[in-house]
């Protein structure tokens, strides 16, 4: 079997002949670490220890062109700028394209309607410079490739806390109900408009719509609030994916996701990553609770940095209970911090294949 059969084959809970194994990219930061700790260089990991990956799509899928990054001020190993999201934040040099949060935000780009409006024009779908090069030929290569294709787009709380802020936003919900209302039916829109303009005659095995819309310990918005006014927009959005080219719709959400998966199933998402066990959650229960909810995370990244006995625990029980279940795609629960050795990495994907 391809990597590709043996992704669809455990998405529809069965069991093919080889695990497949995924982790998020692997950062600057961690590499500059495994490369001394003799990672070879010009090779991928997946690669190297011999798991899977997705393919992707040279599509830009968010707001287009981007911002100009634009430096305000170097100062006492920081630096002020503007990003290319036309946010105001400051950051560590050192840590500029770690990959890893450092950031502090200090003004976001949409403080009101006109700014909004200005907003919407690097919101058009039918922008043919969205396309990098050859994108016609890996059009159809998403039929012959022999790994599954994932294509990530921007789900509504995600876009309009890039807008926003997450505190303004917050208070949006309740000061500003008619401009959210407007917001949400311009991301739908313009999400549709670009999955029919750019997505007709793809095959894409995994649409994620990224979201991030949870606490530690909770949902960054009611679960009421969701019900209302996310789900009936996230259905029209995932019945025009599944129509047009996605076999499975996942959301990508970090934190405490519990009050959410109800939500994201009676919309029609099919399964969400990464499941991140530091904010207090259990994947096992989820699926458990769950069972035809698919799953692509839950590796708890915190205990690959202790000795493999650590690492061993954390993966061998509940991985011989998520490979019996099925629709479950082991990996980290995020990207793989610097402080994970690399010996502990592979350990970790070796248990992965012996397991299976």
């Amino acid at each position: 079997m391809t990597p590709r059969e043996r992704y669809s084959a455990i998405m529809n809970f069965e069991h093919p002949d080889k695990p497949f194994i995924w982790t998020f990219p692997i950062r600057k930061a961690t590499m500059d670490e495994w490369l001394k700790q003799g990672h070879p260089k010009e090779i991928r990991t997946e690669e190297l220890l011999n798991y899977s990956w997705f393919e992707s799509l040279p599509l830009a899928t968010s707001h287009y062109p981007q911002f100009e990054k634009i430096v305000v001020e170097e100062k006492d190993g920081h630096v002020t700028y503007y990003d290319e999201e036309g946010a105001l934040r400051t950051d560590g040099i050192d840590a500029q394209g770690s990959g890893f949060v450092t950031r502090k935000w200090l003004k976001f780009p949409v403080k009101n309607c006109n700014d909004f409006i200005k907003m919407k024009e690097r919101y058009n779908p039918d922008d043919m410079g969205r396309r990098g090069s050859d994108f016609d030929k890996a059009v159809r290569r998403t039929h012959t490739s022999a790994y599954p294709y994932m294509l990530t787009i921007q789900g509504f709380y995600w876009t309009m806390r890039q807008w926003f802020g997450f505190e303004k936003l917050s208070m949006a919900f309740y000061d500003m109900p008619d401009l959210i209302d407007e917001m949400l039916d311009f991301i739908l829109d313009f999400n549709v408009r670009l999955i029919r303009k750019h997505l007709a005659g793809t095959r894409i095995d995994n649409l994620m719509i990224n979201e991030d819309m949870a606490y530690k310990t909770a949902s960054m918005v009611s679960p009421a609030t969701v019900k209302e006014k996310f789900v009936p927009r996230y259905k029209e959005l995932v019945q025009e994916a599944k129509r047009t080219c996605a076999d499975k719709v996942f959301v990508d959400c970090d934190g405490h996701i519990s009050e959410l998966i109800p939500l994201w199933i009676e919309s029609g998402i099919e399964g969400c990553s990464p499941v991140e066990i530091a904010s207090e959650q259990n994947i096992v229960e989820y699926a458990r609770k769950y069972p035809e909810f698919r799953f692509l995370g839950g590796i708890d990244k915190r205990r690959l940095s202790n000795g493999k006995k650590e690492v061993d625990c954390e993966v061998t029980a509940k991985t011989i209970e998520l490979y019996a279940r099925g629709g479950w795609i082991p990996a980290v629960d995020h990207a793989v911090p610097p402080d994970v050795p690399f010996e502990n990495f592979k350990y970790m994907i070796k248990l992965l294949k012996e397991l299976w």
